[in-house]
């Protein structure tokens, strides 16, 4: 294989997956005797959609930039456990909302100490704040 860094056109992906998904909603709303190309623009749409979510754009990275093989194990393991028992879903979908919101709260916050919260003063509010020497 060859070194060449090869350029992915984001827009050009974006008007791919709409276009298609366009196509897909127009052939269902006709209702269509080809169900294969409703499908297939629905599917395509889709797949392309996702990609465009992926891709870089000039304010950020892609979106696999930062991922650690620990988290794509992890993804993996779970897509591949999803797919071969969906009926796991009803029970594994509660259990992550609840680990999702506690790590939420319960994330480390920024290194602040309690002495150094000084809001400017304002108006009548304003208070002395006097200093140890």
């Amino acid at each position: 294989m060859s070194d060449e860094k090869i350029t992915v056109n984001r827009p050009l992906v974006g008007i791919i997956a709409l276009t298609c998904l366009g196509t897909a909603l127009y052939l269902f709303v006709s209702e269509s005797e080809q169900p294969m190309w409703l499908a297939a623009f629905v599917r395509v749409g889709l797949v392309m959609s996702a990609l465009w979510l992926a891709l870089p754009s000039k304010n950020r990275e892609a979106a696999w930039a930062r991922m650690s093989p620990k988290t794509f194990a992890g993804v993996s393991i779970a897509l591949f456990a999803l797919v071969a028992r969906p009926q796991i879903m009803k029970f594994m979908l509660p259990l992550l909302l609840v680990i999702g919101v506690l790590c939420y709260v319960l994330r480390p916050r920024g290194k602040q100490r309690p002495g150094n919260r000084q809001s400017p003063p304002s108006g009548e509010q304003a208070t002395t704040i006097k200093h140890r020497e």
